[in-house]
């Protein structure tokens, strides 16, 4: 949809200042996971026995490490470390580690969910945004909280556009239609399916290099069954007002709720495993507090240490970015119509608190879908009255 609205909200550009300082905050939350997550600790010796078991292909009990996925020397030896990396999470006998690190991936799903929405609208086609499967690869090799925010870098920059709203929030309903069963089927499945407990190593990490290619694939399938699913009947009428279940609507919300159970699933077993255990490594400060010394006891301290930063540093911009859309849409809707910035993060930190940070960004992208609705009916009826 475009709409001739030029004395509407969303025909005005956000300030500068604005983008700016949201844009260099993002840039600082991925320059410091960077430096938390590599350079300080390379620096520190911190990865000195990660570094030993890979060049070794063995870990320290001489449980060989599989060097050989895909017939593809470059590609094997990078995967090889990289399941090294995540071998103490899935099959390790710290219990804490193998709990911080699922919750992490399992919260995580909302930010490919958010993700994936962006790349499907419209008016994104051939931007940026589009290319999800691209930044899911390189966040795959330097982790989530250093890719992520430039994600949110281009995302707050591609909607600084003057036209960018008026453009509309649509979503074809048969790629709307393809989120569900795209993000169950190649994330969260193969999510799960990493944590089973295998009859031997080798399986385990099989199925962990087969893993790393889920958030990779997800936009693919999205195509795939886009093309495959039946298409629904064009909605009438074609802007559906708040609320209602025609057009892509009805699918959003969908991928929304199974996001957010998802996740809300994830945070109260994770607490209640915290709870009820006696373990000193089920422990709230050893499962979710980095500490220095820990990181120095070994390569799975140091990929504790790694995944417990990714978890900050992903979901500290994604709150940063939540902030920015509240602050969007108040300036699009008018402030009585969108709860001011500083209760609006208040209740975003409590959900992540309550239900986990997963489940807190899907109620807040659920509610963000509404009021785009919103603004889409508002532009159609101003153009209509043009």
């Amino acid at each position: 949809m475009v709409a001739n609205g030029d004395d509407s909200p969303a025909a005005t550009s956000r300030p500068r200042l604005t983008t700016s300082l949201f844009a260099l905050s993002f840039l600082a939350i991925s320059a410091v996971s960077l430096r938390l997550m590599r350079l300080e600790p390379t620096s520190e010796g911190a990865f000195a026995a990660y570094y030993a078991e890979v060049y070794a292909r063995a870990l320290p009990d001489g449980t060989p490490l599989e060097t050989r996925y895909t017939g593809i020397w470059a590609v094997d030896w990078m995967l090889t470390g990289i399941v090294a990396a995540f071998l103490p999470g899935v099959a390790g006998a710290d219990g804490g580690i193998r709990l911080q690190q699922s919750y992490l991936l399992l919260q995580f799903g909302t930010v490919i969910g958010l993700l994936a929405v962006e790349a499907s609208r419209v008016k994104n086609r051939r931007g940026v945004l589009s290319f999800a499967s691209t930044f899911a690869f390189f966040y795959q090799l330097l982790g989530g909280a250093v890719i992520c925010p430039l994600w949110l870098v281009a995302y707050t920059l591609t909607s600084a556009r003057k036209a960018y709203f008026l453009e509309g929030r649509d979503v074809p309903s048969s790629r709307a239609k393809a989120l569900v069963p795209a993000i169950v089927l190649g994330y969260i499945i193969p999510t799960l399916a990493m944590y089973v407990p295998y009859a031997d190593t080798a399986t385990t990490q099989y199925v962990i290099a087969f893993w790393q290619f889920a958030p990779i694939v997800v936009n693919p399938l999205v195509f795939l069954f886009s093309a495959l699913l039946p298409s629904s009947p064009p909605a009438s009428p074609r802007m559906p007002a708040p609320g209602s279940e025609s057009g892509d609507m009805k699918y959003l919300r969908r991928l929304y709720r199974v996001l957010f159970v998802t996740a809300a699933l994830d945070h109260i077993a994770t607490t209640g495993a915290i709870l009820t255990s006696t373990s000193p490594q089920l422990g709230l400060c050893h499962v979710f507090l980095p500490s220095r010394e820990r990181r120095m006891l070994g390569s799975g301290q140091a990929m504790h240490w790694v995944f417990q930063w990714d978890l900050y540093g992903i979901f500290g911009s994604v709150l940063v970015w939540c902030l920015h859309e509240v602050c969007d849409l108040r300036r699009l809707l008018g402030v009585g119509d969108v709860v001011a910035p500083v209760p609006a993060l208040a209740l975003v930190c409590a959900g992540a608190v309550a239900l986990g940070p997963g489940a807190a960004l899907a109620a807040m992208l659920y509610w963000r879908e509404e009021k785009l609705a919103l603004l889409d009916s508002r532009l159609e009826g101003w153009a209509k009255a043009a």
